[in-house]
């Protein structure tokens, strides 16, 4: 009789195994999650084969309440990062949130907890401690209601009581009995486990130099997140800094190892790639790189750079939610990016791209990419000191909501689109680089108006008092009153608004009747280049390829809003496009 032989599994094999399982989780609904995690036939090597920052984000998305089965399969070195990401703002500890998430693995596995407390974590309760105890050691003869109300003890020995502080709102004095009642319990289990030890944590608690242990708690805490792109502030916003495709060096080009002897694959983030959607060139350049072991490494890079931005931008990002936006915006720039690298190379665009991912660092192409967006933003911020809205102290609103949009885009920090169709907010990061290049034609433009309004030297009184000038109703006041032979605008000038009966007669030249409706003809267009030619100094052809487009789209504006409108019923109330007297 043969006995069938079961093929042995290999370590590499059960490494696939969980990463595939990881991958199909990860992929699911989010409220079947914890059932397809405790459901596996080994759901503690499921959880721990979690990279943390998937997990971290896993745990948020879950709610954490009912994420705490998935906490206690967590392994010490996945709790650790959640306590270095959740319980630090920049470089001082949060104190609230350490005493939650204390109360939290004290739910999810108490026991656990006080070994890991004593085991690699009593720096961090001690100075946790410090801050949020007092301790009086009780003398032979000592009574202790000599210590004062609030003491408890566990040997009529050490006598704890907690740090009161003020609280002004009702979710502060929750916060505050919460951290008691977490605190209570933490010391009780940590005296019955080791009640020596849990006697010197107290006398080291009392006696521990805050300052220098928190510093030391945050340069190891900065050692572990750095690996995974978290950097320091003041290191992270070098991703930033712009930098031109010629300038990549050498020295900064990517080594891509190659699998290890066995083929094993170690775990990557998967958070990250599930949102690199869309059809931009950096998506089209990933399906391009065939070789398994670059594609990992470039998951783990991409996860690094979006860690890195997480770091510049001062964001918390807690679910998937809240790390969208961020993959979105490290997509968008890296596709700008190699877009920019690619324009002169002769090949293939998607090929030539997915060659670039396997030789320069991402950090370098998103660099490339964003830097053709800073220089927008310098251009208008280098236009704005000395254009004429500014000297005349004219709001942005001058220039309506599009252009406005446009410019707010510009003049903050980190430039972004203004995208009016765009859910939530109106401003949202560049995509491609056709948007960097429409938003810079839209400077343009807005550029060579101002140009042409400073040359004609308008005294600001005379359009002082409007409430809704805009550069629309001033060009087109501007023109009414030089077709109308009005008086030239001086220093005297109290207002350029045109009187109700001056401008029905300037309002029944305009029009041409064309096949039963009135238009603007091209002449009465012409007219208008040509006046402007006359103030500006510029030729018309010259003015026609900078602004016709603007100047067409005004005049189909008057079109849509005034054709249906006969001279006899104007009212200036309602009338916007024309500064019209009272």
């Amino acid at each position: 009789m043969t006995i069938a032989q079961t093929p042995s599994i290999t370590h590499s094999d059960r490494i696939r195994q969980l990463a595939e399982t990881r991958r199909q989780v990860l992929l699911g609904p989010t409220e079947q999650v914890m059932a397809a995690i405790l459901d596996h036939p080994q759901p503690a090597a499921l959880v721990h084969a979690f990279p943390e920052e998937d997990l971290h984000f896993l745990i948020h998305d879950i709610g954490l309440s009912d994420a705490l089965p998935l906490i206690a399969l967590a392994s010490n070195r996945q709790w650790e990062y959640l306590l270095d990401v959740e319980t630090w703002r920049r470089d001082q500890m949060d104190y609230p949130q350490a005493s939650t998430w204390l109360q939290i693995l004290l739910e999810a596995d108490p026991d656990r907890l006080v070994k890991w407390c004593f085991d690699e974590k009593l720096e961090f309760l001690e100075v946790f401690l410090f801050r949020n105890i007092e301790l009086r050691v009780r003398e032979s003869e000592q009574d202790p209601s000599d210590f004062g109300d609030g003491f408890f003890t566990d040997d009529d020995t050490f006598y704890v009581r907690f740090v009161d502080y003020p609280v002004a709102t009702p979710e502060e004095e929750t916060s505050k009995t919460r951290r008691n009642e977490t605190l209570g319990q933490l010391l009780r289990r940590l005296s019955i486990h080791d009640h020596p030890g849990y006697q010197g944590l107290l006398l080291e608690a009392v006696s521990v130099v805050p300052g220098e242990t928190e510093e030391e708690l945050f340069r190891l805490r900065n050692v572990r997140l750095a690996e995974k792109g978290f950097l320091p502030f003041h290191e992270a916003v070098g991703v930033y800094q712009p930098l031109r495709p010629e300038d990549i060096k050498a020295g900064r080009e990517k080594t891509l190892r190659p699998p290890s002897p066995d083929g094993s694959l170690l775990p990557v983030p998967q958070f990250t790639t599930t949102f690199l959607d869309g059809d931009n060139l950096l998506v089209r350049a990933l399906k391009g790189v065939r070789e398994a072991y670059v594609v990992q490494q470039l998951q783990v890079e991409l996860a690094s750079l979006c860690n890195q931005v997480i770091s510049a931008d001062l964001v918390v990002v807690r679910g998937r939610n809240q790390l969208k936006p961020v993959i979105s915006k490290v997509s968008g720039y890296l596709s700008i990016g190699l877009e920019r690298m690619t324009e002169k190379i002769a090949g293939g665009r998607e090929t030539n791209a997915s060659a670039l991912l396997k030789r320069y660092l991402l950090e370098d192409i998103f660099r490339i990419g964003f830097a053709k967006a800073l220089q927008l933003k310098w251009q208008a911020s280098r236009w704005r000191k000395t254009s004429w809205c500014r000297a005349q102290q004219v709001d942005l609103t001058f220039w309506e909501e599009a252009w406005l949009g446009l410019l707010g885009g510009l003049l903050i920090d980190k430039p972004k689109f203004y995208d009016p169709s765009n859910t939530g907010s109106s401003y949202r990061d560049f995509q491609t680089q056709e948007e960097i290049e429409a938003t810079g034609r839209g400077l343009g433009r807005v550029m060579a108006l101002d140009q042409l309004l400073k040359a004609m030297d308008l005294p600001m009184a005379a359009i002082a008092g409007f409430r809704f000038l805009t550069y629309k109703n001033l060009l087109l006041t501007l023109w009414t009153r030089a077709s109308l032979k009005a008086a030239p605008i001086d220093a005297d000038t109290s207002s350029i608004a045109v009187s109700l009966s001056a401008f029905r007669e300037f309002y029944t030249a305009l029009w041409t009747n064309s096949k039963g409706r009135r238009i603007i003809d091209d002449g009465k267009r012409g007219e208008f280049l040509g006046w402007v030619a006359d103030m500006s100094g510029l030729s018309p052809v010259d003015l026609s390829d900078l602004l016709g487009t603007v100047f067409q789209a005004l005049f189909d504006q008057i079109e849509r809003e005034l054709a249906p409108v006969q001279a006899g019923n104007l009212d200036p109330r309602y009338i916007h496009l024309f500064l019209l007297k009272p």
